[in-house]
């Protein structure tokens, strides 16, 4: 689903201490790092691909900011959307920037729009063990026009459970992962929770999520395709 399926674009779990460490313990917060993530429907059928590139990091004392780089094109090969988010690793708690994960749109948007985007970061703390909840996280997104308000919505990510340690494929290989669960929420033209199930491995963030409908039925899939540092 190609509305939906972009918030779920999350990244590694904490097990690392010190600033310094992070690009150590996370391959993905290299200068150049680069992942790919294929995106399919509850057919299986490829919706969209998702191409992610660290064009820089920043060190602050005991903060380490990967900047993201995030192009995102359809089945066909035509780009939906690109942009740049950031990730933080404080002290070994990582902090996702909800823009990453909001509702994909499409990339023509007038000059004049103005965008006004706030909210909680998503935070994983270090050591994840299985049982552990996690911090809630949303974000208010208001668009406007000059004085008229086109948009406003909200994205509530709750409900964060760590269900346990599992080992997972994809084309990218093999990794020892988290799984991690959770409801997302987004109010536009009434609202809608999806369950999710992802995985993660300190290596390269997130490997694989699965999304499901209110019955319990696969509705979306991602997988983690390339990854090249």
């Amino acid at each position: 689903m190609k509305n939906i399926s972009i918030f779920l674009l999350l990244f590694a779990l904490p097990f690392t201490t010190r600033a310094q460490d992070c690009s150590t313990y996370y391959s993905f917060m290299y200068e150049g790092a680069q992942l790919e993530y294929t995106h399919y429907n509850k057919k299986g059928k490829v919706e969209m691909v998702t191409s992610q590139r660290v064009s820089s990091l920043e060190n602050h004392k005991d903060t380490l900011i990967a900047n993201i780089d995030m192009t995102v094109i359809d089945e066909k090969g035509k780009e939906l959307n690109k942009g740049i988010f950031p990730i933080k690793c404080h002290k070994g708690t990582l902090m996702m920037d909800m823009r990453s994960m909001i509702p994909q749109q499409n990339s023509q948007q007038s000059a004049d729009m103005q965008v006004e985007i706030k909210g909680a970061d998503l935070v994983f703390p270090p050591d994840l063990k299985a049982g552990q909840t996690l911090p809630d996280a949303d974000m208010q997104l208001t668009m406007r026009l000059g004085s008229l308000q086109v948009l406003s919505t909200r994205y509530f990510v709750k409900n964060r459970k760590v269900e346990g340690e599992e080992s997972v494929t994809t084309p990218a290989g093999t990794y020892a992962c988290q799984k991690i669960s959770y409801d997302f929420e987004y109010k536009l033209m009434g609202v809608r929770t999806i369950h999710t199930e992802y995985w993660y491995s300190p290596k390269v963030g997130m490997v694989k999520s699965v999304s499901y409908d209110k019955k319990g039925n696969e509705e979306s899939r991602i997988e983690l395709t390339k990854f090249v540092r």
